[in-house]
């Protein structure tokens, strides 16, 4: 063991001999220190971790506290509630259905053989061919009842298609009961010669009527799905037809019922409008001031004939109306009488669809809730337009002002939905002015008309009549698919297009 040197020695002997005082006073000044921040250290950590668990634990809580959490027992329930949803959706659908019976009557002169087999035919099924050329000869009867079920003469085959003249010839420009033109004399006066004239309550513009005739005049062998979208059209015409004659009610003769003249009736795809609601959307509609001269046609406006809906044509804006079979790209009977546009039906090949034949049947015959026609393959993908067909129409007539409330609330008591979306008074006037419910249209086939100073004019119109334009869409109920909504199918439904 080493020496120590003899300086030291004193220290260290006393140093052994207090060493447990000496430990006893330092450990605790080093160690109390130390066990401050250790414990201190601990203790934060101690509170984050407490805080997460606690956070974790309230949310735990949150999804016990929901009554269906995800977990096979809420998709259970979610599944049990669509389920649900699909039935009553389709129990609405074939209630919907149901209701449309009075309208889906198919005419005694077509034969019990064919009224048997559209009643019973199912979606997708086809027609024999005996069936169907029965219809297509039977179908320009079906539409020369029309003028009868308004209370207007049948004109369908006489006449011409622009005015009131020799086929062939152009008749006066906008004519009105009493001035002749499309028109031809007013009911109940005197023609050429003295000659008695009609009696009926309300004239039909013939190259309307014409416009009409023509297209259900068809060369060939329609198919069956030309078949059911005509005859669909021939129930809504017949509809508006009957409303016509329901405002005319009481009416004594000519002089005193309240709709006097039909200048445009039409659905469908003669219908449509290119810019539905009015170009830029305006809400209030202002007449273009007539050309100079004063008496004929306004400034842009398409000529007698034109079909409907061909004033924003001219401005490019008909370039997406897609041609159809039955009325060629802007909205006339095609050259052909039903035959599909071509190089020798007198159609822009460039504009034939390169879909099936009765695809092209279906475009812009339908509309969606915004007024906006839809295209084959539109009605094709969206579960709304499979679920009701909204079939445009536009009906012009000239009419007692004052009863124009009568007409608009006998439309919208009808059984099915009729949803009269514009009204526009003397639209084609120099005077008169528009206005939309719903919001303006597209300006149409104007026609020339003014309001009397006195009480009655030598051609007898009468001092309260305006032109009056009602656009809208009739809601029509199609079978009932569960493969649409999903659901079981109805036990029977009959065929549709």
């Amino acid at each position: 063991m080493p020496q120590l040197p003899e300086q030291i020695r004193p220290y260290v002997a006393a140093l052994a001999k207090y060493h447990f005082w000496i430990l006893a006073l330092i450990v605790p000044l080093v160690l109390v220190p130390l066990l401050f921040v250790g414990t201190g250290s601990l203790d934060s950590r101690i509170t984050a971790q407490k805080s997460q668990i606690e956070s974790r634990v309230s949310a735990l809580k949150g999804v016990q506290g929901i009554a269906e959490h995800p977990n096979e027992g809420w998709s259970e329930a979610v599944e049990a509630q669509t389920q649900k949803i699909q039935a009553e959706t389709l129990a609405e659908w074939t209630r919907f259905w149901e209701d449309q019976k009075f309208l889906r009557v198919w005419p005694a002169k077509l034969g019990d053989a064919f009224v048997k087999a559209a009643e019973n035919l199912k979606p997708g099924a086809i027609l024999i061919r005996p069936l169907l050329l029965r219809y297509q000869n039977t179908v320009p009867d079906l539409v020369r009842e029309l003028p009868a079920r308004m209370g207007a003469d049948d004109l369908m085959l006489e006449g011409s298609v622009a005015g009131g003249g020799p086929e062939g010839e152009m008749g006066p420009r906008g004519g009105r009961p009493g001035f002749g033109g499309e028109f031809g004399p007013r009911p109940g006066m005197p023609g050429p010669g003295g000659a008695a004239m009609s009696t009926a309550l309300v004239t039909w513009n013939s190259a309307d009527q014409r416009r009409i005739f023509e297209s259900f005049r068809w060369e060939k062998a329609p198919s069956t799905t030309q078949v059911l979208l005509a005859q669909e059209e021939l129930w809504v015409y017949g509809l508006l037809c009957d409303a016509i004659k329901r405002a005319n009610q009481g009416a004594a003769g000519a002089f005193n019922s309240p709709i006097t003249a039909v200048e445009e009736l039409a659905v469908g795809y003669l219908a449509a409008e290119d810019q539905p609601g009015g170009q830029g959307g305006a809400r209030i509609f202002m007449p273009m001031a007539a050309a100079a001269g004063g008496g004929g046609e306004m400034e842009g406006m398409p000529p007698p004939g034109m079909p409907l809906d061909m004033t924003a044509g001219m401005e490019g804006g008909a370039a997406g109306r897609p041609v159809h079979p039955r009325f060629g790209s802007g909205g006339g009977p095609m050259m052909g009488r039903g035959e599909f546009p071509g190089p020798e039906g007198g159609g822009d090949p460039a504009a034939v669809p390169a879909s099936s034949p009765d695809d092209a049947l279906r475009e812009w015959i339908y509309v969606d809730f915004a007024g906006k026609p839809l295209t084959a393959a539109e009605v094709a993908a969206s579960p709304a337009a499979k679920m009701v067909h909204l079939m445009p129409f536009v009906l012009r007539v000239v009419m007692d002002q004052r009863r124009l409330d009568a007409l608009l609330a006998d439309l919208a008591a009808a059984p099915l939905p009729i949803d009269v979306r514009q009204v526009r008074v003397n639209v084609g006037s120099q005077a008169g002015g528009g206005f939309g419910a719903g919001g303006g249209g597209a300006m149409g086939r104007p026609q020339e008309f003014s309001a009397p100073a006195s009480p009655a004019d030598a051609s007898g119109r009468r001092p309260y009549d305006v032109i009056v334009e009602l656009r809208g869409s009739v809601g029509l109920a199609p079978p009932p698919d569960k493969n649409v909504i999903g659901g079981e199918q109805p036990a029977a439904v009959e065929g549709g297009a």
